[in-house]
């Protein structure tokens, strides 16, 4: 009779299912439950005469709100329609008390008499559905756990690869302020919505030297950076705290930055430009002294830093301090570095119509500034003295030695009214007997005017790179002439004198090899670079064709640059 379970499979099914530790229900082909086993009572707390008749999904199916969701997206019932079994997980079914138990099922369908053969089972007529179900909260519960380790894992390995990515990135820079711009770049988003970073300077304000918002345009951040109001002695806001020493604080949004110092009202209208919610700030720490801050923050209610978010937010910023530690302390050496190689080389005179220009470009890493100098002096009979050179090495003892070799020859080219290489040949024996330097290249030039007017250049190459000439026109040639090095006495060979004439007008470039020598390129190619940029500023007053060459040339910083440049007058 419809409405009825088809029993023809007898006592012993029935029993067995009676027995089953699911619970089971089936219904008829409009859905209605007409049958009902003590375990599914036992799950959601109906008895068999309360269930049978009803329409199974409007009476027991329920979403995660604890509404009846539409029927038509009903998988329970979908076999109905298709024949076809299905299962799943977390389904919810109400229970007679009017909570929700959570329940894994599996539903098949039941066929009107014979099942068919086929393997297509819609050649069938279903005439109703079995469902079997259990209560999967414990294991919907565990697995909502595993996935909530799982996550915790992989949000800690993926913090581990940021930590470690952002001590990479920031190693490779000692610049402090591309530095800072790099750290708020990495951390947003993947520790906050926004950014900055504080620094004291030295005239006891705050300055907001790094910001970033992962919604606002470089354009609108540019306008919160720059100078703030003087660090209190006394701090009362927490960027005050951290800056004078204190350690992380997570603030709630603008209310725990506000205060009547001038620093925190400045932070607060900060705040309010990134719709602060929550926010950390750590300190820039490291060996004892406090660099800065950098302040994380969210934008959107219910998102808080946590105590692990505390702890990776303190890391980067640990990590940070000691990169920008080891940043001042290259820049302070590569500043006294640089100030005592520019204090060791001379002022340039000025002789007559003759105008003389120098640069000296640093290397980038202090370990390799010092050992080039350049020097033009007068001379007894009124001939200028002109040279550039290098001692071998790139150190603080290198420069030191460059000013006693330049201090040496200054003394014998004054002394001695012999050609270039003779004076040369005397300051080779002279570092034999006296200096440490080992090993150094250089040229010693005489310039001098003649009775018709006319300059004339005497050199001597000691190893060096050689001399560029520049006429007024744009012509060029390297004055190639050149001798063995200074400071080996093993070597063979000689130092030829050589002379030319200068040309009205032309200039004459002296330089180290810092400006042609790299790593990566040709050195003919550098060389033919140097021509024909020289051809085509020929024309430049000296100062601005210093400059442009330089400009142009583009050292690499590998090691120092020296340019001394001389023009003859028209």
């Amino acid at each position: 009779m419809a409405g009825q379970v088809d029993d023809r499979a007898g006592a012993t099914l029935e029993r067995l299912v009676e027995a089953m530790n699911s619970g089971v229900l089936a219904t008829d082909e409009s859905g209605r439950i007409t049958a009902w086993n003590p375990r599914a009572q036992q799950l959601l707390g109906y008895t068999r005469d309360e269930v049978l008749g009803r329409p199974m999904h409007r009476f027991l199916h329920r979403d995660a709100d604890g509404h009846v969701p539409p029927e038509r997206d009903c998988r329970l019932v979908q076999v109905l329609r298709t024949g076809v079994p299905d299962h799943g997980e977390g389904q919810r079914f109400a229970h007679r008390d009017g909570r929700l138990v959570v329940c894994s099922w599996s539903s098949a369908p039941i066929y009107a008499g014979d099942r068919p053969e086929s393997d297509q089972p819609e050649t069938g007529v279903v005439a109703g559905l079995v469902i079997v179900f259990q209560d999967a909260a414990d294991r919907v519960a565990a697995e909502r756990e595993r996935r909530d380790r799982m996550a915790q894992v992989q949000r800690a390995n993926s913090r581990l690869r940021l930590v470690a990515e952002i001590t990479t990135v920031l190693s490779s820079t000692l610049n402090e302020a591309e530095l800072l711009r790099r750290l708020v770049r990495l951390v947003v988003p993947a520790l906050g919505a926004w950014a900055e970073v504080d620094l004291p300077i030295p005239d006891g304000r705050v300055e907001r030297v790094a910001a970033t918002h992962h919604e606002l345009s470089p354009a609108d951040i540019a306008g919160l950076e720059g100078p703030l109001p003087p660090l209190p002695r006394i701090p009362r806001g927490p960027l005050a705290q951290v800056l004078r020493g204190g350690g992380a604080v997570v603030v709630s949004g603008e209310a725990d930055v506000r205060s009547d110092e001038p620093l925190g009202a400045a932070q607060y209208e900060f705040f309010q430009a990134m719709r602060a919610q929550n926010a950390i700030i750590a300190p820039l720490a490291a060996r004892g002294e406090t660099y800065g801050a950098l302040t994380l923050g969210y934008s959107y209610p219910g998102q808080v830093y946590g105590p692990d978010d505390r702890l990776v937010v303190e890391d980067v910023a640990r990590r940070t301090g000691l990169v920008l530690a080891n940043a001042r302390m290259y820049a302070e050496q590569r500043n006294m570095a640089e100030a005592m190689q520019r204090n060791l080389l001379t002022p340039l005179p000025q002789p007559g119509e003759l105008r003389l220009e120098a640069r000296y470009v640093p290397a980038t890493q202090v370990s390799w500034v010092g050992g080039d100098w350049y020097d033009a002096f007068a001379l007894p009979g009124g001939g200028t003295g002109l040279v550039i050179g290098d001692i071998v090495g790139h150190d603080l003892r290198a420069a030191a030695r460059m000013a006693e070799v330049r201090n040496m020859l200054r003394a014998l080219a004054w002394d001695l009214a012999e050609p270039p290489s003779a004076v040369l040949a005397r300051l080779d024996g002279v570092m034999a007997a006296v200096s440490e330097a080992e090993l150094a290249t250089a040229v010693f030039g005489r310039v001098e005017e003649d009775p018709a007017g006319r300059w004339h250049l005497h050199w001597c190459n000691a190893g060096h790179p050689p001399p560029l000439l520049i006429t007024h026109d744009g012509g060029t040639r390297f004055l190639e002439e050149h001798g063995i090095l200074l400071g080996a006495p093993d070597l063979i060979g000689t130092r030829p004198d050589s002379t030319c004439v200068l040309p009205p007008s032309s200039t004459l470039m002296l330089y180290t090899d810092g400006l042609v020598e790299t790593r990566d390129s040709d050195l003919s190619d550098r060389l033919t670079s140097l021509r024909r940029h020289g051809s085509h500023l020929a024309q430049l007053p000296l100062p601005e064709l210093c400059d442009k060459l330089l400009e142009r040339v583009e050292p690499n910083g590998e090691d120092d640059v020296a340019l001394l440049a001389l023009r003859v007058p028209g």
